[in-house]
């Protein structure tokens, strides 16, 4: 997906307990048999990207999610399957990184009309870690799923250029609106 250092973050719900790593991608891959003890233990593996990058994360998709997305010509970079018929998509937006508010409101905006199975956008959040259980999740009779990956192209996004051109437009406003603002402040009061 174009990145190189990730947050991986264990999470024991049944403690309350958390612990947070920055890693670069040589350090995840070290440290996948630790994690796989630790998600014996009961923990949940979660992975975002660290810093500013061009993804963003939908979650709680179905399949008929994941092909309108391919539809509207958002093809994920990366889906992986978290339980029975429920899907994480990363989306590739952009090669360059983008602010954080603009990818909160790009996730928003794909996450629209994908809304009828629960499908969120994940802005700020982390995304499962595929090769390790969903602990959130028991099957009758069964252990905790795997969280498989289902695809991964890590390709840029066919729509992608046209869609954050739609969006920017309102940043470019609120830059003028706070030059605007800045340089009322510095003319001080008129006299």
């Amino acid at each position: 997906m174009g990145v190189d250092h990730f947050v991986v973050t264990l999470v024991d719900a049944k403690q309350g307990k958390q612990e947070e790593r920055r890693w670069r991608k040589a350090e995840v891959i070290k440290s996948v048999a630790w994690l796989k003890r630790m998600n014996a233990r009961g923990y949940d593996v979660w992975i975002r990207p660290d810093g500013e990058h061009g993804l963003v994360l939908l979650g709680g998709l179905k399949k008929d999610d994941l092909r309108t997305l391919r539809e509207r010509g958002f093809a994920p970079a990366t889906v992986v399957e978290t339980g029975r018929d429920e899907y994480q998509a990363w989306v590739k937006l952009s090669q360059r990184p983008l602010d954080a508010p603009l990818r909160g409101r790009a996730a928003e905006g794909l996450a629209q009309g994908l809304g009828r199975h629960g499908a969120k956008a994940i802005s700020r959040t982390d995304g499962r870690l595929a090769g390790f259980t969903n602990q959130q999740v028991q099957r009758r009779r069964e252990q905790h799923p795997y969280v498989l990956v289902e695809e991964c192209g890590g390709r840029l996004a066919p729509s992608a250029a046209t869609y954050l051109t739609r969006l920017q437009p309102d940043d470019n406003k609120a830059l003028e609106t706070n030059r605007d603002r800045q340089r009322n402040r510095s003319l001080g009061p008129q006299r």
